[in-house]
Order: structure tokens, then sequence, then C-alpha cells
């Protein structure tokens, strides 16, 4: 059985808007357990030349049992410019220090529609905090010129919680005559 971290609240919005043209609660725009493409979605446009970042918190998990976590997302992306499309960086960060504990860019986001990508955290043991987490959407601009990256969802997907251990005390029967 798996857990699911989806975003809970926003932490920093920067230039990226949800569907409604807004900047807060993004969050609520990406975390849906069913992906709805662009009815819902949060997206940035490259009109400066610079990157632009969003946090968003994550739900809490509980501690996984060993093996692999996974940063899911589904995104799209616009270039308008004709210059190459803009990439998407995805950072796992615990606390609110920021720690980074993975992280992946993708250049070859689909400019015809929504895709799922999948990132394969094989080591999660630098994980101190399962109920501190947040995810970091950068988009690395290329242009400047309007490119658009959209995301319609993400979420980190990990282990069940690992197995309580066995009580300190055994149980016992007792009989007395």
């Amino acid at each position: 059985m798996a857990q699911y971290a989806r975003p809970d609240a926003d932490d920093t919005d920067g230039n990226w808007k949800n569907q409604s043209g807004n900047n807060t609660n993004l969050y609520a725009s990406v975390d849906e357990a069913s992906a709805d493409d662009g009815t819902t979605q949060i997206n940035s446009t490259d009109d400066t030349g610079s990157n632009d970042v969003c946090i968003l918190r994550l739900s809490d998990v509980s501690t996984p049992d060993s093996g692999n976590a996974y940063i899911k997302y589904k995104a799209l992306t616009q270039d308008n410019a004709g210059m190459g499309r803009p990439g998407l960086k995805l950072e796992l960060l615990e606390t609110d220090s920021y720690t980074v504990r993975a992280a992946v860019t993708n250049w070859d986001t689909s400019t015809d529609d929504y895709t799922s990508y999948s990132y394969t955290i094989s080591d999660v043991s630098g994980i101190s905090d399962w109920t501190d987490l947040y995810i970091r959407l950068t988009m690395l601009t290329q242009s400047g010129f309007g490119d658009v990256m959209y995301v319609t969802q993400v979420y980190l997907e990990t282990q069940d919680a690992a197995a309580e251990e066995a009580t300190a005390n055994p149980a016992f029967l007792l009989f007395l005559d």
C-alpha cells in the first residue's frame, strides 16, 4: 500500500498563478488525487527571462518502510518564442530550512498535451521528518518571450508506513488454582 503527500498549503507563490489568474492558494489547483488537466492548474509565464519559483507544503505522511519514493507530476508547456521550451525543476525539501532531499529537472515537458511524469527517489534515508516536507517548482526560462509552464498535479508517493515495533512486554497467561 502506498502513502501520498499532496500539497496542502502555499509557502512561496512567486509569479506562479492558478487557473483564475490569482497567485494565492496555488496548492488547491494541484492537490487532486486524479489530475483534471486544464480544469485546475498553476502556471508561470516567462516574461522576464528569470527563473520563477513556487514552494508548496506537502501533507503529512508516516515514516515509510524501506523502498523507493516518487515525485509525480503532470505538466504541459508552451514554447511561444520558438527558442527552446522552458524546463521544470522539482525539488523535495525538508523543514523550514529547505534542505533539498531530491531534485529532478525536465527540459522535455510535452508541448502537446498534459503528460504524467515520475521521478524515482531511491534513497529516502536522509529524510528525518516526513511531516515537514515541501515541493519547490521552478520554471527554468530560455528566452523571456512569453513561454508558459503549466502544472496540473504534483505529489510525493512513498511506501506504506513502517511496521509498528513489537511491544516490550510480551503477553503471558497466569493460571491460579
